[in-house]
């Protein structure tokens, strides 16, 4: 035995209680380090499955784990920060600013993850030109949470009538994470917006196959399915919709009309007519059910649903069905009347074609022929295409007079005041002699 070991010994004997004294507080020490680290191991456990559930966009679950995680590590500003972007997600954004305000107190500083976060609730509180040109730096940097600021972001840019830009952000995201959910379906309609129907049709079938218990998503592409004439593809969607949903008006409006495209008129004529009796002033089901008549030699009835449904329609839809009806009944001049107002929208067509081909080819650093084909698309009711032309004729020319007035007129009509004042503070510093 050694001699420290030999003197210890002999005061353990001199004095039993003293030993006594400091084995139980080694025990106890012992005892709260192991406590300590039960409640650590415990909170990083609940942590770790609120990031799982945060993945899987399940906020509220996630925020259950994240107050357990609080109450066990209370010190921590890591789940702090994580039930911030989850209160954010769920529109609590006063309850997301104090989550925020404890970790930064916790951390002693504001870090970048916090300033992102402050920055996406501006977005959710409508203020996306403050932080945009912030965030999109942060993503140029490929900060961590790229894909969550390209996901809020794009919903910023699609609710501002952006959807080019908006598209590109999440084309960006989902080369970073091609299964997120959400980004396919947003891609997926603002493709279906502007127009690009095989591009939505991709991108849903994309969603779908990730997720595909989600029924809004399937009704959107068999909708679109049936724009395209893909009347079988889209009828196998309507018939496990309408297994699911059989009171939904919009699935059994997309059975009428792959009814109707595949010959089955007697089915369809009774499902138009189902649905009629319970809205009867809905255009869409109007129209289909009038063509359909005069389809079936009852042009006196099609001639009814037709010209309510002219009524009711948005101004880019051409009566062109009334017309053909009016003109199998013989009454020229209101055919002729009906067929004036269907030139029109078909020369804005026709014009709109032609300043994509100038765009295109000819003057593709020119902001007048986009600014005109933004105005096209407005007077259509076309709004989300007219803003993506507005915006692409001020990066040719940002000091674009008419393209500054169009939009703040339009987003003032949208109560968009924030985008508004934007255009109408540049417009206030353009010279008298600014181009256009």
């Amino acid at each position: 035995m050694s001699a420290i070991g030999t003197k210890v010994t002999a005061r353990v004997k001199r004095h039993p209680l003293l030993a006594l004294s400091v084995l139980l507080g080694a025990v106890a020490l012992l005892c709260w380090g192991g406590y300590r680290g039960a409640r650590y191991y415990e909170a990083r456990s609940h942590y770790q499955s609120a990031q799982e559930l945060v993945e899987r966009h399940d906020w509220k679950t996630a925020l259950e784990h994240l107050t357990e995680a609080q109450r066990l590590a209370p010190n921590d500003p890591v789940p702090h920060l994580l039930a911030a972007r989850a209160e954010r997600r769920l529109e609590h954004l006063d309850v997301a600013k104090r989550h925020l305000d404890t970790s930064e107190r916790l951390q002693g500083r504001e870090t970048q993850a916090i300033k992102i976060e402050r920055a996406l609730i501006r977005i959710h509180e409508g203020a996306l030109v403050e932080v945009e040109e912030f965030l999109r730096g942060c993503v140029q940097q490929d900060d961590p949470n790229s894909v969550e600021i390209l996901d809020i972001l794009a919903a910023g840019l699609e609710i501002s009538y952006r959807d080019a830009e908006a598209q590109r952000c999440l084309d960006d995201l989902l080369r970073r994470q091609p299964d997120h959910f959400d980004a396919l379906v947003r891609r997926g309609r603002t493709a279906k917006s502007m127009g690009w129907f095989e591009d939505a049709v991709l991108y849903y079938e994309k969603a779908l196959a990730v997720r595909p218990d989600v029924d809004s998503v399937r009704l959107a592409l068999a909708e679109i399915q049936v724009v395209l004439g893909q009347f079988e593809r889209a009828r196998e969607h309507f018939e496990r919709l309408h297994e699911r949903q059989p009171k939904n008006a919009s699935v059994t409006f997309g059975l009428a009309r792959c009814a109707a495209g595949t010959g089955a008129n007697e089915q369809a004529l009774q499902l138009f007519n189902q649905l009629l009796a319970a809205n009867p002033n809905d255009w869409m089901v109007l129209t289909e059910r009038g063509w359909l008549a005069v389809q079936l030699n009852r042009p006196q009835d099609g001639e009814t649903d037709l010209r309510r449904a002219d009524a009711l329609a948005p101004p880019h839809v051409p009566p062109t069905q009334l017309v053909n009806c009016l003109r199998l009944l013989g009454k020229t001049d209101e055919a002729r009347k009906y067929q004036e107002k269907v030139d029109r929208i078909q020369n804005d067509n026709k014009r709109a074609a032609e300043l994509g081909g100038l765009i295109r080819e000819k003057a593709p650093d020119d902001p007048e022929p986009r600014y005109e084909l933004g105005q096209i698309l407005l007077r259509q009711g076309k709004a989300r295409d007219a803003v993506h032309w507005f915006e692409t004729a001020l990066a040719k020319d940002p000091a674009h007079r008419k393209t500054h007035e169009a939009l703040a007129e339009f987003y003032q009509s949208v109560r968009a005041t924030d985008r508004a004042e934007y255009h109408r503070r540049i417009l206030q510093g353009l010279p008298a002699t600014a181009s256009h």
